[in-house]
């Protein structure tokens, strides 16, 4: 089924098109529709239609920038433009966007029909193209792809000198390809594909590059995908990076990947930084692989490891805990060893060395602890605690910080705390209160949680099982039928009381949710 999602600001153009015999016939479905091109955009990213009808003249944002915006970063959907005005110049910026019908107002259904048809077909021949890998290995089989890939991996896979950085990026440069840019982040992405083939899955994500202005550029490695993600701030790489994860993964799922894992590093303002925030990333799966019940969570970002409660929020942030922070079980010994010889040379023994290793050693061991959601006193081993603030020789107190460490960094990764859904819970109780103001947006969601909008929608809705958009219908349905159950209002009350404007969208959102009108609900639903 084509999945089809309306904007535009006159209502009337709405509900014409919302009560049209199309949605009746079973090959397309109506999932959504707004007022103007703002509100329609997340909403969009949400829902992530097949076909988007967009009116031209909007306030706000209008179609030609909603469809800009929506070619972007989910370049595979369609564009019906719709408009009162046969100026040949918006006919030609819509071609030029890419946008495959252009139809005047107004438009009868017929004319509609005809062109979702031709979408529809379309949209199954880029199906039957997307399983026929060999259409796509055609545009891999260029030289510039290897050399790319491998000046990627160059400064993502070890840390980098300022004059390797350079060489680099001139390097890049000679192949047309700018990396300069004020903030970057890295994002993992790893899935099981009917071939098996990292190959295939950077074939099927490349599609996704190409509306980005090559801002995100993909380099393999040996379990799946990197980007590199730039932008001209931390919140506009933020949003990118976790727009094109959203992206990727309903991509991917479309080629029936299975398993499919996105995380994003750490953010960074110079390239040099690249890798920690690969690091950062790689550590993020290797936590979310050793813990199944949050398989649900495919779209992981460092914040939300990072989400600690607020009572950690004042504690100093220690030189060895970063040093630690995205090293797995496995690595630390030989890190903590490395980090014990950078204090002072070789001369791990000399008094001062040795007394701030022991501090920053259980300080590191308990905020570990702590920022996973436990107690340093009931996971630590009292004994091994007890030899590290004694007098006993060098060596018993470093192996039992070690051990003290290795302890922390066990708990850590067992533990399911370290994903907080703190953020989401404010929201949800913003939402609670707020569900009857018809104004209220994602963005203002995202804003009560603290968190961009690309990155709020995805933790949302991996956090609570629905898209914002189902959520906020939820609450505002739920408060609808318990007004049809409980009171004498009557229906074009209730749809003003519950927040929305449009009685008779409120009557369509009703019975596509409860499977009846609101006048059939009080009816079957009267006090006996």
């Amino acid at each position: 089924m084509i999945k089809v999602f309306l904007v535009d600001d006159e209502i009337a153009t709405r509900e014409g098109i919302r009560n049209s015999s199309l949605w009746e016939e079973g090959e397309y479905t109506l999932i959504g529709e707004a007022p103007d091109g703002e509100i329609a955009l997340p909403m969009i990213y949400e829902e992530k239609p097949d076909i988007v009808i967009t009116d031209i003249r909007m306030p706000f944002m209008d179609g030609l920038a909603l469809s800009r915006a929506v070619k972007r970063n989910m370049p595979w959907i369609h564009i019906v433009i719709l408009s009162g005005y046969s100026d040949f110049v918006y006919a030609k910026q819509a071609i030029s966007l890419g946008v495959e019908e252009y139809l005047l107002k107004p438009v009868t259904a017929d004319e509609l029909r005809s062109a979702l048809n031709k979408i529809s077909e379309k949209i199954q021949e880029e199906n039957r193209i997307r399983s026929n890998t060999h259409a796509l290995q055609n545009r891999m089989a260029s030289g510039m792809r290897f050399v790319q890939d491998k000046l990627l991996q160059s400064i993502m896979f070890s840390p980098v000198s300022e004059e390797e950085v350079q060489k680099t990026k001139t390097q890049m440069q000679n192949l047309g390809i700018s990396i300069d840019a004020p903030c970057y982040t890295v994002a993992e992405i790893t899935c099981s594909l009917p071939e098996g083939d990292v190959e295939e899955c950077f074939r099927i994500l490349l599609q996704l590059t190409d509306g980005s202005g090559g801002m995100i550029l993909l380099c393999t490695f040996q379990e799946g995908v990197r980007a590199l993600v730039m932008g001209n701030s931390r919140e506009d790489v933020e949003d990118r990076a976790y727009t094109f994860a959203s992206a990727a993964l309903y991509t991917l799922e479309q080629n029936q990947a299975q398993d499919t894992l996105i995380t994003i590093g750490e953010m960074c303002t110079d390239l040099s930084g690249i890798y920690e925030s690969m690091r950062s990333a790689r550590h993020i799966r290797y936590l979310a692989k050793k813990r199944p019940d949050n398989a649900r969570m495919q779209i992981i970002g460092i914040q939300e490891i990072d989400d600690a409660p607020s009572t950690l929020q004042s504690l100093d942030i220690q030189p060895l805990y970063e040093q630690l922070r995205y090293v797995t079980s496995e690595e630390f010994p030989s890190v903590f060893q490395e980090y014990s010889y950078s204090l002072q040379g070789a001369d791990v023994k000399a008094e001062g060395t040795r007394e701030y290793l022991r501090m920053e050693g259980l300080m590191t061991a308990a905020r570990i602890v702590r920022e996973a959601g436990g107690e340093a006193g009931g996971v630590l081993n009292s004994q091994d605690y007890e030899t590290v603030i004694s007098q006993a020789p060098w060596e018993t107190v470093y192996n039992a910080l070690v051990s003290l460490i290795s302890q922390a960094l066990q708990y850590r990764d067992s533990t399911t705390h370290a994903y907080s859904n703190t953020a989401v819970v404010r929201a949800q109780q913003y939402m609670a209160h707020n569900f009857t103001d018809p104004n209220l947006m994602l963005q203002d969601a995202a804003k009560a949680a603290g968190m961009s909008n690309s990155r709020f929608s995805t933790v949302f809705s991996q956090e609570t099982g629905v898209s914002f958009t189902s959520y906020l219908t939820g609450l505002r349905i739920s408060k609808a039928k318990e007004l049809l159950r409980a009171t004498d209002m009557r229906s074009s009350q209730i749809c003003f009381a519950v927040g929305y404007n449009d009685r008779h969208y409120f009557s369509y959102i009703f019975k596509k949710n409860v499977g009846m009108t609101p006048s059939e609900y009080r009816n079957e639903n009267k006090p006996k």
